[in-house]
C-alpha cells in the first residue's frame, strides 16, 4: 500500500498521466517518419545536450583560468552554471521521456493493429511467437536509437569539435593532431563494428525468434490435453534453445568487445604524442603549467571515443530492426477483415 502511494504521489509529482501522445504508425513511409510527431519535445533535448556537454567539455580550461585569475566570482559561477544545469537536464528529459514513450508505444500500437486485422485463417499459417519477437525488438530498438544519438553520438560529435577549437587556440599542430586522431579510432571503431555487425547481427536476431517462437509454442500446449505429456519434451527443448542462444550471444559480445583492442592501443600512442608536444611547449615557455594540465585532462576525457564505434554499430544494428519489422509487416499479407 505505502508502495501504491509513493507512487501515486511520483506520478502526480511528474505530471505524466494524459501526456502520452500516440500516433498511428504507417509501415509503407520510412522508419523516422514516427519522429516527425514529436520533433520539438526531441529538438529541445538535443539544444539541452549541446549546452551540457559543451560545458562539461571546456570546464578544464575555465577551471584554468580561474585559477591563474584568482577569480572568485567565477568559482561561484561555475557552482551555479552546476545547478541551472541540474534544472535544464531535469526539464528536458521529462520531454524527452515523453516522446520516447509516445514513439514506443505508437509503433507497438500500430503494429499489434495490423496483425489483429490479419484474417485467422491467414495468421494461423504464420508464426505468433516471430511476430511477437520482432515487435518486441523493433520497440526496444526505437528507444536504443534515440537514446544512443542523443547521449553517445551526439557527446562524441562535441567533444571532437570543442578540442579542435580549444588546442588550436593554444597551438595549431596540437590541435590538429588531437582531432585527427579522435577521428581515426571513431573511424576504425565504426568500420570494424560495423564489419562485425553485418556478419553476425542477422544470426543474432534469427535466434532470438527461434527463441521466442520455442516459447510461445511451450507455453501453447498448456491448453491442450495432451499437454502432461507434451511439457518433458518443451522443457528439454526450451533448454537447448537457450544454450544455444546464450553461445550465439557469447560470441556477438566477444566480436564487439574484440574490436576495441587497436582502438585502445592507438589511443595510448596519440596521448603519448600529444602530451610530449605539450610538454615541450611549456618547456619552451609557449604554455603555462595549469593550462597544459587542462589541455591534458580534456583529452583524456575522450577515451570513451575507443569504444564510440559500439554506439555507431548499435546505432546501425537497432535500425536494422526496426526495417525488419517493416519489412515483414510489408510482407506478411493483404488478407484481413474488419474488427
Amino acid at each position: 500500500m505505502q508502495d501504491l502511494k509513493v507512487y501515486n504521489f511520483l506520478e502526480k509529482l511528474f505530471g505524466m498521466v494524459g501526456n502520452i501522445e500516440i500516433h498511428p504508425v504507417d509501415f509503407n513511409l520510412p522508419w523516422y517518419s514516427i519522429y516527425k510527431r514529436y520533433w520539438l519535445r526531441l529538438v529541445v533535448s538535443l539544444i539541452a545536450e549541446i549546452i551540457v556537454w559543451v560545458f562539461f567539455t571546456t570546464l578544464p580550461l575555465i577551471i584554468n583560468y580561474a585559477i591563474k585569475t584568482q577569480n572568485i566570482t567565477l568559482v561561484v559561477s561555475l557552482g551555479i552554471v552546476f545547478m541551472m544545469l541540474s534544472i535544464i537536464v531535469q526539464t528536458h528529459m521529462r520531454n524527452y521521456v515523453l516522446a520516447e514513450v509516445g514513439i514506443m508505444g505508437s509503433v507497438s500500437n500500430s503494429a499489434y493493429k495490423f496483425f489483429v486485422k490479419v484474417d485467422p485463417v491467414h495468421h494461423s499459417t504464420r508464426e505468433s511467437g516471430k511476430v511477437i519477437s520482432k515487435i518486441n525488438r523493433a520497440v526496444g530498438a526505437y528507444e536504443n536509437t534515440t537514446d544512443i544519438i542523443t547521449f553517445n553520438i551526439l557527446q562524441f560529435i562535441i567533444q571532437i569539435i570543442v578540442i579542435l577549437v580549444s588546442f588550436v587556440y593554444y597551438d595549431f599542430t596540437i590541435g590538429m593532431i588531437a582531432a585527427v586522431s579522435l577521428i581515426i579510432m571513431l573511424t576504425i571503431s565504426t568500420i570494424s563494428q560495423i564489419f562485425i555487425a553485418k556478419n553476425v547481427i542477422n544470426k543474432d536476431n534469427d535466434q532470438g525468434d527461434i527463441q521466442q517462437q520455442v516459447e510461445v509454442e511451450s507455453l501453447q500446449q498448456v491448453a491442450l490435453i495432451r499437454s502432461s505429456f507434451a511439457t518433458p519434451e518443451h522443457i528439454k527443448k526450451i533448454r537447448k534453445t537457450n544454450i544455444r542462444t546464450g553461445e550465439v550471444q557469447a560470441t556477438v559480445w566477444m566480436s564487439f568487445i574484440s574490436t576495441a583492442f587497436i582502438p585502445r592501443i592507438l589511443y595510448g600512442i596519440f596521448f603519448m604524442s600529444i602530451a610530449l608536444l605539450i610538454v615541450n611547449l611549456v618547456k619552451i615557455g609557449d604554455l603555462d603549467l595549469i593550462t597544459a594540465i587542462a589541455l591534458i585532462t580534456m583529452y583524456i576525457s575522450t577515451y570513451s571515443i575507443v569504444l564510440a564505434g559500439r554506439d555507431v554499430e548499435r546505432l546501425v544494428s537497432n535500425i536494422e530492426k526496426i526495417k525488419n519489422l517493416y519489412t515483414y509487416i510489408r510482407e506478411y499479407g493483404d488478407s484481413s477483415y474488419p474488427v
